[in-house]
């Protein structure tokens, strides 16, 4: 049926509008199917309201009871850390995003996004938490339903140029861009959905071939924080889906980070079709690396390349074998951990581990070796251009531990390593909400670790704690209440210096 412009804005999922004596009339439906006439058939729910151009939509009488009746009570008491700690982490973000969204979406999706930092919330479950938080003072002040919530994702995920816009602006103005690295890496999602095309069965390290989606991550060095995803089929290999990834988020310098099982020859002559950046490391049986100059007698001497990292001695030595440029890195700390790790082996499990097999390879303890391309770094034009140092290959790699703590962080903590969604969309803006959440947890990780607390506390006993800070509301005015002396001292600590 054909409906007027002023018509179709309220047409939703679920629903149909029908014209009856001049009147539209919205009605909520639902889809079954049946298997004597083998089709699905329309059934009709009930009637939500009518709709004037002159009013727009009007609620049906026993819909607007059902609705008062579904309102959630006035809340006095409610809590204010997490509001607090969620809002510091991100405050840049957060203006960001309702300059990027319209603010009631923005809302929305903040406060969803919280939910899911603090408590893994499913969207039914994230209206009651924040009814009873006092981000409900500033977002989606009144009531906040799980409709409006599926609806702002909905929304959210129809939207992906802006969505990637703002990632985009997380990396600062065009010239900060081209003055970062970011890295690359995925991770897969085990989703049990079967109305999703993209849900595939696909491979996993964990050797788990279940239909899953792929996630695509980009990683700021400069940040340490997660700056750009994508949803990705769970077929489709991480090596065909990083040029669009880059052509997407519109950035030059990104650097593929593989782990040791990634390397052979048809990835790197993919990855070198691509034009991308990479450094992978190579298993230490691997026939590329050469070990002569740490078999020889003061080794050390004849290399005599090396920097500090981490209070570290880490040398090296660069070379090329098979057209690829290799660099082998001794980490002397780790060298001596290793010799005495074996030993200890050969001890406690002697039918797997020997002395013939230790002093074999041993020149091969506390190495690292990288096959690696890197373009060269653009200087001004009176000056050459300048390669990336062992050191800075190094580190780069080494950050992909970083990576790894985030997706430990978003799979674990957050829950988010099994989805249930059914519509794309919905699911496009679910992923954003918990990357919002992830942005938070990875901050406050940060900040722990700034602090060097992280051998007492990890984000998530912070964000507890915060749960335990209220604000009482006294004759119309909302007081935060009482704080222990050692909670607002750790708080302070981490950059949190605004309780009472």
């Amino acid at each position: 049926m054909y409906l007027p412009e002023w018509v179709q804005s309220y047409k939703e999922p679920r629903t149909e509008i029908r014209l009856i004596k001049g009147t539209y009339y919205k009605y909520e439906v639902r889809y079954k199917y049946n298997k004597e006439k083998k089709r699905t058939d329309k059934i009709t729910v009930k009637l939500l309201g009518k709709i004037t151009q002159e009013n727009g939509f009007i609620s049906s009488d026993k819909d607007r009871l059902r609705r008062k009746s579904e309102e959630l009570p006035n809340v006095d008491i409610k809590t204010y850390g997490l509001y607090n700690l969620f809002s510091s982490l991100l405050s840049s973000e957060i203006t960001s995003l309702k300059k990027v969204f319209k603010e009631e979406t923005a809302e929305k999706l903040l406060s969803f996004s919280m939910m899911r930092w603090a408590y893994q919330s499913p969207i039914k479950r994230a209206v009651i938490y924040h009814a009873h938080d006092y981000c409900s003072e500033f977002w989606s002040k009144g009531s906040l339903s799980d409709k409006q919530i599926s609806q702002a994702l909905q929304h959210l995920g129809q939207n992906r140029e802006v969505v990637v816009s703002w990632m985009r602006s997380l990396l600062g103005t065009p010239q900060e861009m081209k003055n970062t690295f970011l890295m690359m890496d995925s991770t897969h999602t085990p989703s049990l959905s079967e109305k999703l095309s993209i849900n595939a069965k696909g491979y996993n390290p964990s050797f788990d071939f279940n239909k899953q989606l792929r996630l695509m991550y980009l990683f700021s060095s400069k940040l340490k924080q997660p700056v750009y995803y994508r949803l990705i089929n769970g077929n489709i290999t991480d090596i065909k889906s990083m040029s669009l990834c880059v052509k997407e988020l519109g950035v030059d310098n990104v650097i593929f980070i593989a782990d040791k099982g990634f390397f052979s020859q048809d990835n790197i002559n993919l990855l070198d079709e691509q034009e991308s950046q990479y450094i992978i490391p190579l298993r230490r049986n691997n026939k590329l690396i050469d070990y002569s100059p740490l078999t020889k007698a003061n080794h050390k001497k004849k290399i005599g390349n090396y920097f500090t990292y981490q209070d570290r001695i880490i040398w090296y030595y660069q070379y090329e074998n098979d057209g690829k440029k290799i660099i082998t890195f001794l980490d002397e700390k780790l060298r001596v951990e290793e010799e005495a790790d074996y030993l200890k082996r050969i001890q406690t499990m002697p039918e797997k581990y020997s002395q013939d097999i230790f002093f074999k390879n041993l020149h091969t303890f506390g190495t690292l070796t990288m096959v690696y391309k890197i373009k060269n770094k653009k200087k001004k034009k009176q000056e050459k251009e300048q390669e990336c140092t062992p050191r800075e290959i190094y580190e780069t790699y080494k950050q992909r531990n970083e990576i790894e703590v985030m997706f430990d962080s978003y799979k674990n903590y957050l829950e988010a390593d099994v989805t249930y969604m059914q519509d794309r969309y919905v699911l496009e803006g679910w992923l954003l909400a918990n990357f919002i959440a992830m942005i938070a947890y990875y901050k406050l990780f940060s900040k722990l670790r700034q602090a060097e607390l992280l051998g007492k506390y990890s984000p998530k006993d912070i964000i507890e704690l915060s749960k335990s800070i209220h604000k009482i509301k006294i004759r119309g005015v909302w007081n935060q209440a009482e704080t222990t002396e050692k909670t607002r001292k750790l708080f302070k600590k981490i950059g949190i210096d605004n309780l009472k």
